[in-house]
């Protein structure tokens, strides 16, 4: 009974490692290949294979070996490669996404991590399918009760896979992080092969020395950087981003990826920052100037460290700023790195939709900026949200969106988003300005926005802070072109669509760093 005992509770564990493995790998490959839906389904399925056919292995390793001994082996090796992860993982997808960018030229993004996937998280989720049989026969004393057992065995791994599911979303990475999440169900294996060792007395030292350096690693400040080939001012996690704080000339970015887009920048002068964020302050020439001063409600939702609320307060004292963001962490550091105080703006710690369906208030100005590390949220892009923002928004108040892909091939998401916002709003404009990648896209219930805009500029003095750029925006600010396409709750292929420009993207960006890495290499051997 006890030695059953023993093999329920090793079901269990294996359960939750097999899972909190697959969702801390989800972290793993973020900050290299973003969180969309399209990186967790290469996950989830290269992890399902794995374990399918680990299930055939183990099945025959258990009828041609000793069940018992040939698991918590099993659970030893799969420990041992877990462990290591977090201390080889972060070098070899650099050199695998940069091996892609050759090799897939069309699509780099889904071999790069695929193929970071199979070779880092496959293998000890094969090695823990092929100890399921072990379990099984292991635990069946006679043909009578096998069903029982199997059913038995089945339920707890499934309810330990239920618990690593939770554990490392709600505990472990917010908590310690991704590596040392990596660690601890590397040393709940390793010290299921140390109990059954001391169980058996079979003196299996080697298991007792990788537990002892799994724990000293783990306990230690030794950790690799995601960025491993940058020195930044700050790398760490929230329980829903990558969060890299950078500093350079005196001013400060924060980036919810290794190398990819900007969330926010800060610099102690004044002034334009040459970002979108500028693009986007060309929302208040949209709206008729009462010339009194009066408060002037704005909303920003994917507030981030604040910096458009910042900016918008410096040209635009009369605003009164309500900033939405989903990341907790995000505003910490926007109060500890970029100058963010209680000036700026109220900002409510939520979804984004969340917000809008609960608030009562009505605004002039909406600013949307909601790229979750390199993908647009969905839920944030369709018809039903955009009636929803449509209904907080004043008869002549204006939305501005920033867009950050652009493809030549169509649809892209720029026009999903006009289509989907002409169902909305009588008046939507697009704005390219030539030293900006970045779009501003511009909606309106006024069908007179062309026209305000162009007299708001016309009466504007030459020595306003704003007049060069208000200038040079101008001839590309047009009406968007008609799309026929429409986003909704049920139908929005947002990440799908985006995905050819993430590529492109991506390629770019880890082929800098395969430069700086060279560079870095050859400076050291000097």
């Amino acid at each position: 009974m006890r030695r059953n005992l023993f093999l329920y509770l090793t079901t269990f564990l294996c359960g939750a490692a097999i899972m909190g493995v697959e969702i801390a790998s989800s972290r793993f490959l973020a900050p290299y290949f973003g969180s969309s839906m399209i990186t967790w389904t290469v996950i989830i399925g290269v992890i399902l294979v794995a374990m399918s056919l680990g299930n055939f292995i183990g099945g025959r390793l258990a009828d041609h070996s000793d069940p018992e001994r040939r698991l918590y082996q099993l659970i030893f090796w799969a420990a041992i490669w877990v462990a290591l992860i977090p201390v080889v993982g972060k070098f070899l997808i650099a050199a695998i996404a940069g091996a892609a960018i050759f090799l897939f030229p069309g699509n780099p993004v889904l071999a790069g991590s695929m193929l970071s996937c199979v070779l880092l998280f496959a293998v000890p989720c094969l090695i823990l399918g092929a100890a399921s049989p072990c379990m099984i026969k292991a635990a069946t004393q006679n043909l009578d009760s096998n069903g029982r057992i199997a059913g038995e065995i089945y339920g707890l791994s499934t309810l330990g896979s239920i618990c690593g599911t939770f554990l490392p979303t709600f505990v472990t990475i917010p908590i310690f992080g991704t590596d040392r999440t990596f660690y601890l169900f590397a040393g709940v294996l390793c010290a299921l092969a140390v109990a059954n060792a001391l169980r058996s007395r079979s003196g299996e030292k080697s298991a007792i020395v990788a537990l002892l350096l799994i724990a000293a690693i783990a306990l230690s400040p030794f950790s690799v950087p995601f960025a491993f080939w940058d020195k930044p001012l700050l790398e760490t996690e929230s329980a829903y981003n990558y969060l890299l704080v950078k500093e350079k000339d005196g001013g400060r970015t924060l980036s919810t990826h290794v190398v990819l887009g900007t969330q926010s920048m800060y610099s102690a002068k004044s002034g334009l920052t040459g970002l979108y964020y500028d693009l986007a302050l060309l929302s208040y020439f949209f709206l008729q100037s009462d010339g009194n001063n009066e408060r002037l409600p704005v909303l920003i939702l994917g507030f981030a460290t604040g910096t458009f609320a910042k900016l918008s307060r410096q040209f635009f004292p009369e605003t009164l700023i309500d900033g939405v963001e989903i990341d907790p962490e995000i505003v910490r550091l926007g109060r500890e790195y970029f100058d963010l105080n209680a000036d700026d703006a109220q900002v409510f710690v939520e979804d984004g939709r969340v917000f809008l369906t609960r608030t009562d208030k009505k605004y002039r100005v909406v600013f949307l900026d909601a790229f979750q590390d390199v993908t647009y949220p969905f839920h944030m892009a369709t018809h039903e949200f955009f009636v929803e923002l449509a209904s907080k928004l004043e008869d002549d108040g204006v939305l501005a969106i920033n867009i950050n892909m652009r493809s030549q091939q169509q649809p892209d998401l720029c026009s999903y988003l006009t289509g989907t916002l002409a169902g909305v709003f009588p008046t939507v404009m697009l704005c390219e300005h030539p030293h900006y990648y970045n779009r501003i896209i511009f909606a309106s219930k006024s069908p007179q926005l062309q026209t305000m805009f162009a007299e708001r500029i016309r009466n504007l003095s030459e020595d306003h802070p704003l007049y060069d750029l208000a200038v040079q925006a101008a001839p590309g600010l047009r009406l968007a072109e008609k799309s026929q396409y429409v986003l909704t709750d049920d139908l929005a292929p947002v990440e799908v669509t985006g995905f050819r420009i993430l590529n492109q993207q991506i390629a770019g960006a880890f082929r800098e760093i395969l430069i700086r890495v060279i560079l870095r290499l050859k400076d050291s051997m000097v």
